[in-house]
């Protein structure tokens, strides 16, 4: 018989134990009773005083074995109960507090014995600790050193598995990947990077090293090198970034390739500007063309015999000639002094003369009327690319809506300045906005995309309706208070780096019967502005974190406040304190929930009460044109199956039970640590009643999801 169900057959004879005692002695308290009784009729049909004082001598009796029962149960068998349950899970996991049993139990020094137990018990479990911390920190400055290494490193390095899970990532590769959302541990490479050029060379790589390996001709250094190192060129999944990478297989001390590491630096900008370059060539080839030729033939005629006069026409012509080629020389040279020291220009600039430059060009071209509204200000962005970007923006919406006339401003909100073209209509979908997102940019370098501008300037990109049925579309830009020059940004503290080299174990199971611990989860929780996602509450808040492994990822997760197009009722703001001025200028749910998709990828959701949470996500997943149709595991099911004794399963009241500490509650992100947090610790509780893979997770949910639905329906 397996651990499981030795527990499952102790629990139950201990519950026969319980049930039993209760019933021997309710049987004795009717039996009593009943003598009593018969002896009664008797002495009353006899008439003798035997029977009456036999008939209350038992009914004293029955009162006594009736209150020694209520006793024995309050004082004894209770607490026994619930000396049971915390020997139970504190077996399991480690909870510091002392036992919870109630007082004026009459189990005399058993529960100040089982603390003193616990005690060394725990004791026990901080010397195994402190061995365990001795050698970690002998780790942690292994770690500090590759954490070092890779923050000095400029070049973007991503680990993965042969299963293509990335296990390791520094932040120079979420910086050129501009990937935050998408780049994660246990996630796939190609969600942020183009199959076919990976395979190959992946594939490549591994025959060569078999190839390599059997070729005793040739030395053991330059096999290595041939065999495990290739140079290569691939991009981004959105393909905005060209780069040039370097893939090396990683091995296991038996020779055999387990994973490999990626190398890569964003050579977009070299490419672009050796076709800058090349365009500076073929003008000099064609511009200079004319008065070298001009030059050649005045020369021939100055060579021979001339008249003062006509040779004087030729002298103007070869000095006239000659100073546009010297013209021409310099504005090259400028030009190419640009290029080569020339980076992305981002610089402070003053909106109206933005907003002007737009008007000009549009007026000029489409006969479109731009009115530059509101009060001027400082905003720090790239005047050309943001310039080229606005215009193509408004040509799309005068295009799809036959409007010609528009507003533009700057509507200052903190420390950011919301950059509004404003229209009379309604707003526009999602999915038109992304398209036009997509579409490249005539005038920038390499045909860059509306997306690549609005990724540089650090921004996002939607259409929100105003009052009086006007729309805008809003694009949030850094503001400055006064031109300055701005700050490096390696001023900014680096995150710390993530990685978990136990993903380089492939995973061949079925999802259903995939080990609990080795899911890829992603926690969440939402706030919303009211209990009734089917009578138009809607949602105002999402926060998310991965767990890896067991492993709450603290460095990833999502959290996005959320306007929800209607006024948040103050009862409901006194619980998250979140108020209809907080969110009035934040992204609508359509905006925001393909983002929480793109970060949520294909891992497992884990919440807490997760109906109510999934019911909020699917009412507002079609309008944005996406479907959640993750795995999902409820975290208070899984509680209340474990503890089916207790009756408060509040989030407050679990965590406390379970010793985990409550982080900002009644936040989306607070509560999802929380959350994650619970989860955690209960793994090993489910290990240990024989749950482990998520198939029987979500069987455990399912039963306690019905045995919910009849308890409803029997109240």
């Amino acid at each position: 018989m397996d651990r499981a169900g030795q527990i499952t057959g102790q629990q139950g004879r201990a519950m026969q134990a319980a049930v039993a005692i209760p019933i021997l002695l309710a049987a004795l308290a009717l039996a009593a009773f009943a003598v009593s009784g018969v002896a009664l009729w008797q002495a009353v049909q006899g008439g003798g005083a035997v029977g009456v004082y036999m008939s209350i001598a038992f009914a004293v009796v029955a009162a006594l074995v009736a209150l020694a029962w209520a006793l024995l149960h309050v004082k004894l068998l209770k607490p026994l109960a619930d000396l049971k349950r915390e020997l139970l899970m504190q077996s399991q996991i480690r909870v510091d507090r002392p036992l919870a049993v109630d007082r004026g139990h009459l189990l005399n020094g058993l529960p100040t014995a089982v603390d003193k137990i616990l005690g060394a018990l725990r004791a026990a479990r901080g010397e195994t600790q402190e061995a365990v911390d001795a050698a970690t920190r002998r780790a942690e400055e292994q770690k500090s050193r590759l954490e070092a290494i890779l923050l000095d490193l400029s070049e973007g390095v991503i680990v993965c598995n042969l299963e293509h899970r990335i296990l390791l990532y520094n932040q120079a590769a979420a910086r050129i990947l501009n990937a935050r959302d998408t780049l994660g541990l246990a996630r796939s490479l190609f969600g942020v990077l183009t199959r076919e050029p990976v395979l190959l060379t992946l594939e490549l790589l591994l025959q060569r090293s078999e190839d390599a390996a059997g070729d005793e001709a040739r030395s053991t250094a330059e096999s290595t090198l041939d065999s495990t190192t290739r140079r290569f060129v691939c991009a981004s999944v959105d393909l905005a970034t060209l780069l040039q990478a370097r893939l090396s297989l990683v091995r296991e001390p038996s020779g055999r390739a387990s994973g490999y590491v990626l190398t890569f630096a964003d050579v977009g900008a070299e490419l672009e500007n050796v076709a800058r370059r090349d365009a500076l060539l073929r003008e000099v080839a064609m511009e200079w063309r004319r008065p070298l030729a001009s030059l050649r033939a005045a020369a021939e005629m100055l060579a021979g015999e001339l008249e003062a006069g006509e040779r004087r026409v030729f002298q103007d012509i070869v000095g006239k000639e000659i100073g546009t080629l010297d013209r021409s020389f310099a504005d090259v040279a400028q030009r190419y002094e640009r290029l080569a020291t020339g980076q992305w220009p981002l610089a402070d600039i003053y909106s109206l003369d933005l907003f002007r430059a737009v008007r000009r060009h549009l007026a000029d071209a489409d006969g479109i009327q731009v009115t530059p509204v509101g009060v001027p200000v400082w905003i720090h962005a790239d005047s050309h690319s943001l310039v080229l970007a606005l215009e193509h923006l408004i040509r799309a919406v005068a295009r799809h809506t036959a409007k010609a006339a528009f507003d533009i401003g700057a509507v200052v909100r903190g420390e950011y300045v919301y950059v509004e073209v404003v229209w009379d209509g309604a707003p526009l979908a999602s999915a038109i906005i992304e398209a036009w997102l997509a579409e490249p940019l005539k005038g920038t370098i390499g045909n860059r995309t509306v997306h690549q501008v609005v990724e540089r300037h650090g921004s996002e990109l939607w259409s929100q309706a105003l009052p009086e049925g006007r729309t805008c579309l809003r694009l949030p830009l850094r503001k400055t208070e006064q031109p300055r020059v701005p700050e490096r940004s390696d001023r900014v503290a680096p995150m710390p780096e993530l990685y978990d080299f136990d993903l380089f174990a492939p995973s061949t199971e079925a999802i259903r019967d995939t080990p609990l611990r080795k899911l890829n989860l992603v926690v969440f929780d939402t706030e919303t502005t009211g209990l009734r996602p089917n009578e138009g509450d809607e949602l105002i808040s999402v926060g998310a974190v991965r767990v890896v492994n067991g492993r709450i990822l603290t460095g990833e997760t999502f959290e996005r406040l959320i306007n929800p197009s209607r006024v948040i009722p103050a009862s409901t703001t006194r619980i998250h304190g979140i108020t209809t001025e907080m969110v009035r200028d934040k992204p609508p749910a359509h905006v925001i929930l393909p983002q929480f998709k793109s970060f949520i990828g294909d891992s497992v959701l884990v919440a807490y009460n997760a109906a109510f949470d999934m019911k909020f996500l699917e009412n507002g997943a079609e309008q944005a044109g996406v479907k959640f149709d993750n795995p999902v595991l409820d975290a208070l099911l899984l509680s209340m199956y474990l503890q089916p004794d207790v009756s408060d399963f509040s989030l407050t009241a679990t965590a406390e039970r379970l010793g985990v500490e409550v982080i900002r509650r009644h936040t989306a992100i607070g509560d999802a640590m929380t959350t994650a947090a619970i989860f955690v610790k209960l793994l090993d509780l489910l290990k240990a009643r024989g749950i482990e893979t998520l198939g029987q997770a979500a069987r455990i949910s399912s039963r306690m999801m019905e045995q919910r639905r009849q308890q409803a329906q029997l109240t």
